[in-house]
């Protein structure tokens, strides 16, 4: 059962419309990297999840994803111009007022992207003002649309988790990258607040890969002699002296014997 609450995990306050920078966060709201896939993997992978505690952490993320999903969505909505104020304060509840405030309504957004989209060639910018009339579609920063091939899932838990662990690491990249390039005050408090939570969940998935190879560990096929191999095919490199496991196994510079 999901309840949702017309309020955001995160105030998002953009100060200035600029839908170069709107197509630029669309990344995150439908790419391959993004709150979307990171939502919908972790739900999906929960229901094969055989231990309790990890399958309640996925769906404790999960949930918190499509609050993000929200908040990256309110903040495109608003680099876009937002709605029109007038309009959208008469439908609005006492909540959803309270919610909005004061500055993330932007009355004069339409002349200044009037003036912007005279000089400016991104076809995703264009496509959003133009053909989809500001709406927002599931689509990455380059127009490509969202694909259920983004979402990792097999019948490995520790693989799962390390999948989940990499999408964590990737989707802080890319609020990096966004910090760095979005020059809004406004979008970069709630870049900054989503990169310090994907640094969160990669810290728990940290801890659940543990978990999940303890439990793993038990019914895990069984390796055989060749585990213990390190191939030294990149020769003269410092791998094989700094690793301990090259360090414990049997090194080869060259193509196993065949066994007589």
């Amino acid at each position: 059962m999901y309840i949702h609450k017309k309020e955001l995990l995160f105030p998002v306050q953009v100060k200035s419309p600029n839908p170069a920078h709107a197509a630029a966060v669309l990344e995150q709201f439908g790419g391959a990297n993004g709150e979307l896939k990171a939502c919908l993997q972790y739900f999906a992978q929960s229901f094969s999840t055989p231990d309790p505690a990890i399958r309640d952490l996925l769906m404790d993320i999960s949930t918190e994803e499509i609050s993000h999903l929200e908040m990256v969505g309110e903040c495109i909505t608003q680099l876009m111009g937002g709605t029109d104020k007038e309009q959208k304060m008469e439908e609005m509840g006492e909540d959803e007022r309270k919610m909005s405030g004061e500055g993330n309504l932007l009355s004069d957004a339409k002349n200044q992207i009037n003036n912007m989209m005279q000089f400016n060639f991104n076809s995703t910018v264009q496509k959003s003002m133009i053909l989809d009339g500001h709406g927002l579609d599931f689509v990455d920063s380059s127009g490509t649309p969202f694909t259920g091939n983004f979402i990792n899932n097999v019948g490995d838990l520790v693989a799962n988790l390390q999948s989940d662990l990499a999408a964590e690491l990737r989707a802080k990249k890319v609020y990096e990258e966004l910090y760095r390039h979005v020059d809004d005050p406004g979008a970069r408090e709630m870049f900054q607040f989503l990169i310090d939570r994907e640094a969160a969940h990669a810290t728990l998935f940290e801890e659940a890969i543990m978990r999940a190879k303890e439990i793993e560990n038990k019914k895990a096929h069984k390796t055989g002699d060749h585990v213990n191999m390190y191939f030294d095919l990149s020769l003269g490199g410092l791998a094989k002296n700094e690793f301990s496991f090259a360090k414990q196994a049997k090194v080869y510079e060259g193509p196993v014997e065949p066994k007589e």
